[in-house]
């Protein structure tokens, strides 16, 4: 007896067309479905804070530094999307964006011991070691900007008006002035104290 099944041409041919079409629309799905996720994540690496345990991060010394120790809410890698995470969180007024490395940090306080480190319960935020290193000031004088940064509390620093760094002197007061009438946290100025010197006029390069 003949088991053999006859299969005209014309149903063969219908058959190859609706594998073809079928494997092309699998192809197309699986390709729409990776790139739209692949936008998706890229997205997100440039918006979304990693703000990390509330652990210290253990750091090695850098020769020439001095350490410090910072409260961090987050790091992003844009400065416009650290700026819009302190925007959208009023708790976060008195953070500055702090640029070191490539990336763009938001630090509640600076503090230069590790003792004096102060993080409230409950609050979304972690310790962090810095090295801070010597730069190019561009118009401050980098021993009195040193100087008022080591100080343990700000608004009790002498600074020198007289001689050929008058001027210097003078503006930089002026920016103290500013600092210490906007907090009277020793830990807060020093950390807007920092974030201006080390990138408006880079008196210090921040390492970690």
């Amino acid at each position: 007896m003949n088991f053999r099944r006859t299969y005209s041409k014309n149903i063969v041919i219908r058959a190859l067309v609706q594998g073809v079409a079928i494997g092309l629309v699998a192809v197309l799905v699986i390709g729409l479905t990776i790139s739209t996720t692949g936008g998706k994540e890229d997205k997100a690496s440039e918006t979304v804070a990693t703000t990390g345990p509330k652990t210290e991060e253990k750091g090695g010394g850098v020769e020439g530094g001095d350490t410090m120790f910072v409260k961090q809410h987050g790091v992003f890698s844009s400065q416009e999307a650290a700026t819009d995470f302190v925007a959208e969180n009023p708790s976060l007024a008195s953070t500055a964006v702090v640029s070191a490395g490539g990336q763009f940090y938001v630090w509640g306080a600076v503090w230069l011991k590790e003792s004096d480190v102060l993080l409230k319960e409950g609050e979304d935020a972690f310790k962090k070691r810095i090295t801070v290193v010597p730069g190019a000031c561009k118009s401050a004088d980098a021993g009195e900007v040193k100087k008022a940064l080591l100080a343990e509390d700000l608004s009790k620093i002498e600074l020198s008006k007289d001689g050929k760094n008058a001027k210097k002197g003078g503006d930089f007061a002026k920016k103290v002035t500013a600092i210490t009438a906007f907090t009277k946290d020793s830990s807060i100025a020093r950390l807007h104290l920092l974030a201006h010197y080390s990138d408006q006029d880079p008196c210090f390069k921040i390492k970690f």
